[in-house]
């Protein structure tokens, strides 16, 4: 069998010791795959050493049966036109009524009346309340998880509109 595997011309070994060139990292992944197919080798040989050549024949014309059996299923697969473990390609789509992120600031000729700025007052006056029982507490707890932010917004709304009153009244 050794003419089967016979090289037909020298080749130079200096080249094939240096096969990557450049960068550290390749140099140091390719030192890690040259050790570990070493390591692999060693342990493949200490395994092997024990059994006679007939039964090499055999453990080696068994993998090749498998391997050979099993590249034939997956071109038969291929060609069959079914594809179950096939990746589907969705184009992204943006909706057509996407919420808008900009904050359209109120604008001063809308009239805010003080029965808005009033509910606010209540309502945060509510929310405070809330804080003072056990039972309540338990209850703000559950609106601030399930609105995180309501007390900030709500301290940014109450002094816009504050704000708007004092100037809207000093103004005129």
């Amino acid at each position: 069998m050794y003419f089967l595997f016979k090289r037909s011309k020298k080749r130079d070994e200096s080249k094939d010791t240096d096969l990557v060139r450049g960068n550290a990292l390749g140099k140091g992944l390719e030192k890690t795959y040259v050790f570990i197919q070493s390591k692999w080798a060693q342990w493949m040989t200490k395994q092997t050493a024990n059994l006679s050549p007939r039964n090499l024949l055999i453990v080696w014309g068994t993998f090749i049966a498998f391997s050979a059996g099993y590249s034939i299923c997956l071109i038969a697969k291929s060609f069959s036109g079914k594809t179950p473990n096939s990746i589907t390609v969705i184009p992204i789509a943006k909706p057509i009524n996407a919420l808008s992120t900009a904050v359209e600031p109120i604008q001063k000729s809308s009239l805010v009346s003080k029965t808005e700025l009033e509910k606010i007052i209540r309502f945060r006056a509510y929310m405070d309340s809330l804080s003072r029982s056990p039972t309540g507490k338990r209850v703000l707890d559950s609106i601030t998880d399930k609105h995180p932010g309501l007390l900030d917004s709500l301290a940014i709304i109450e002094n816009y509109y504050q704000s708007y009153f004092k100037n809207y009244y000093n103004g005129k």
